[in-house]
Formats: C-alpha cells, sequence, structure tokens
C-alpha cells in the first residue's frame, strides 16, 4: 500500500511539473511576439507579458479581453456588411421601386443575383459561427495533452471575423423585405428566373413564409402593357400551362419549409404549386401530349401498313388480308400500350409512407403523383426515421396530417405495406 500512495504521489508531481512548465513556455512564446511587435496593430489592447514573479492572468480576465476583440471584430464586420448591403442592395432596389416605368427584367433579375450572394454569405456565416466554451474543470488527462495542442490556432489567433447573430438577423431581414417588396410591386412582372431566385433567397435565410403568397402571385399577378403611360395592366389566366410552378422549385421551398418545422406551411406550399390546374395542364402537354398523339395517329399508320403487306400475299383477297392485317396489328399494338400504362401508373416502388387509397382512378394517380411524393416528404419528416418505429407517431401535428393526407384520397403508413405486417 505504501509503495503504492508514493506511485500516486510521484505521478501526480509529474502531472503538475508538466502543467507548470508548459505555462512557462508559453510565457516566453507571448514575450517573444510581443518583442517583435506582432501587437502593434492592436492599439485598443496595450498587450505586456506580466513578471516572472506574477502569475499569469486569471481565466476571468482572460475570457473577458477575449470577447472585447470578439466584440471588435463583429462591429467592424457589421458595419461592412450594412454598408455594402445598402449600396448594392437597398439603395438600387428603391430607386427601382420609386421608378414609375417598367423596369428591365434584366435590371431587376441582377437585383436578386445580388440579394442571393448577400443570402449565401450569411447562410454560410451562419454555419460557421464559433460556439461559446462551456468552462469545465480540467481534469488529469487534459494536463498531459496541453504541450500537445498549444500549437492548434484559435479562432481569435486566425484573425477570424464572425457577425453578430443581430446583425445577420438584421441582414437577413432587410434582404427579405427588399425581395419581397419587388416582387409584389405593381410594376414587376415575375419571370420563371425571378422566381426561382426569390425561392432560393428566402431558403437560405430561412424564411419561407411568404413563399405560398409569391407561388399565387406568380399564377395571377396582372402583369403591365409595354410602351403605356398611366400604366395599363393585363389579368393573365391563373390556369394556363405557362403559370405553372417548376417541380424544381416547389421541392426546394418545401425543404425550406420543413427546415422551419412549420406544416401548415408546408400544406399552404404543396396546394398553390403542384395542385393547381396550371400544374396538371403543364404535365399533360409534357408528357402525355406526345403519347395520346401516337395514339391517334396508330390507326392510320396501321392501316397504311396493312395496305402494304396486303399486296404481298396472294392466297387471300386483298381486301379482306387489309381488314386481318389491320385488325391484328391494332389489337397488338392496342394490348401492349394498354399493358405499359398500367404498370406505369400503379408503380409504387417510389412510394415511401403515403400510398394511394383503394378505388383512386390510374390517370388521377399519374395527374397527382408530384403532389403524393412531396406529401410523402413531408410525413418522412414528422414521422420517425426508423422503419422499425413507423406507426407509432403522436401528437397534434401527426393526427392533423393523418387527416389532411385522408381527404385527399391518399393514405398514411398502410397496415399491409409496413414492415412485418405483409
Amino acid at each position: 500500500m505504501r509503495s503504492t500512495s508514493s506511485t500516486c504521489n510521484h505521478a501526480a508531481k509529474r502531472i503538475i511539473e508538466r502543467a507548470f512548465n508548459f505555462r512557462r513556455a508559453s510565457r516566453k512564446h507571448w514575450t517573444s511576439l510581443a518583442q517583435h511587435g506582432c501587437f502593434e496593430n492592436d492599439r485598443s489592447q496595450s498587450w505586456a507579458p506580466p513578471p516572472k514573479s506574477k502569475r499569469l492572468l486569471s481565466q476571468d480576465s482572460r475570457s473577458a479581453s477575449t470577447r472585447a476583440q470578439e466584440r471588435d471584430l463583429s462591429l467592424t464586420s457589421t458595419h461592412s456588411l450594412v454598408s455594402t448591403l445598402d449600396d448594392q442592395v437597398l439603395k438600387r432596389a428603391r430607386t427601382l421601386l420609386e421608378s414609375s416605368t417598367v423596369p428591365e427584367t434584366v435590371e431587376v433579375e441582377g437585383l436578386f443575383q445580388t440579394c442571393e450572394v448577400f443570402a449565401k454569405l450569411i447562410a454560410e456565416e451562419t454555419q460557421t459561427s464559433p460556439q461559446t466554451p462551456t468552462s469545465q474543470a480540467m481534469p488529469a488527462s487534459n494536463l498531459l495533452s496541453l504541450e500537445e495542442n498549444r500549437h492548434v490556432p484559435r479562432a481569435r489567433d486566425r484573425g477570424d471575423v464572425f457577425l453578430s447573430m443581430s446583425a445577420k438577423n438584421a441582414a437577413a431581414r432587410a434582404i427579405s423585405s427588399t425581395a419581397y417588396g419587388i416582387v409584389t410591386d405593381p410594376k414587376i412582372y415575375i419571370t420563371p428566373k425571378l422566381l426561382s431566385a426569390y425561392v432560393n433567397i428566402h431558403s437560405l435565410l430561412n424564411r419561407p413564409q411568404s413563399l405560398p403568397e409569391v407561388f399565387q402571385l406568380y399564377a395571377s399577378k396582372p402583369f403591365p402593357k409595354p410602351k403605356t403611360s398611366p400604366l395599363q395592366f393585363t389579368t393573365p389566366n391563373p390556369n394556363k400551362p405557362t403559370a405553372h410552378i417548376p417541380i424544381s422549385v416547389a421541392d426546394a421551398a418545401l425543404s425550406a419549409a420543413i427546415r422551419t418545422k412549420d406544416l401548415s406551411l408546408c400544406f399552404d406550399i404543396i396546394d398553390h404549386s403542384v395542385c393547381t390546374r396550371a400544374f396538371q395542364y403543364h404535365k399533360l402537354l409534357r408528357r402525355a401530349f406526345i403519347p395520346i398523339s401516337g395514339a391517334v395517329l396508330a390507326p392510320f399508320a396501321i392501316y397504311k401498313l396493312a395496305l402494304e403487306l396486303s399486296g404481298h400475299l396472294s392466297n387471300m383477297d386483298a381486301a379482306v388480308a387489309t381488314d386481318v392485317l389491320f385488325a391484328g396489328i391494332l389489337a397488338y399494338v392496342g394490348f401492349t400500350a394498354t399493358i405499359g400504362v398500367v404498370a406505369v401508373t400503379t408503380s409504387n416502388d417510389q412510394m415511401d409512407r403515403v400510398t394511394w387509397a383503394s378505388g383512386t382512378p390510374l390517370r388521377e394517380r399519374w395527374m397527382r403523383e408530384e403532389e403524393r411524393m412531396l406529401i410523402d416528404r413531408v410525413a418522412g419528416a414528422w414521422g420517425f426515421p426508423q422503419r422499425s418505429k413507423r406507426g407509432e407517431e403522436e401528437g397534434a401535428d401527426w393526427e392533423a396530417l393523418r387527416e389532411w393526407i385522408g381527404m385527399r384520397a391518399l393514405i398514411l403508413d398502410r397496415t399491409e405495406l409496413m414492415d412485418g405486417m405483409e
């Protein structure tokens, strides 16, 4: 027992001596830096090494000086950000909104590109902001690793500049309100590129609350007639295919709403994007126009082919051969096309938690597949990510989501499709 206690005392002495040696070496290092003029640019703090007979600054005084320096850096960076934002965005936006003429589309899109750049800077700054460390007692293992970690640069030593939270919120609020004021101005015509930039800006700023309203404006906002004084406006048709919201834009808007954990906002984004008649008409023209045209022209092409083939048959009358060949080829093409349509409209490999209710027409399933896909994303975001826990969700939001899905001829977590319930 005596030998064990002496061994522990000897180890403790070695730990304490090693810690004091590190402090002494650290003091010499900062003294040499000060002698070489490394701190001449810092006029606000005249730092000098303490005399050897005194101890180093306490932990509280060092943390106070660190906070003061970071506050100075934050104020400097905040002033630079506000001045640059005011010069490049706010002044241009005020000039554009106060003008009585219709601005050029290129000018408005350029202003939105600048807003997008500032939004990216704020988003990157938010992701890389340092976390305030908590003061904890150092165990013996941390004392042993002090000498190894002394060369790791701190954020204060590297000269990193971080914005304060109030500056980020003020800049984000200014950019968001400026973009909203531009798209709601009667003189501004919302183009697809402008809509995509608006969604990207508010997605980066985590402020998607205005996206459903802007989606509705994109389809129904009156646009000004060119070369008219005073300005005259034309009311568009919100159901025409050109007024649809692209699926990529709707997906980005829904991702921003999911990050904010706002269920009602997710509902509004889905209702004003993929549930509109304009989106369905656009999908019908874009993806079903060629197959429908082929189905209409197929009988004429088949009859022409049967007429040509009947001329090569000598054991049958030409008219009878034409009718037989036409009926056979048409039946083959029709049956094959029908099997293909059924396979496309009934495929469910892409479904996760939301499936179609029994009795839903196949044409409706195909037309509303994007709606089901986005609703499936919302259900996956609000439910448990583990497949083994699916079906155990509860709460007001989950019940509201289940009821909202049920009113759309959809089923959330069909029992026979869950794991272990086949």
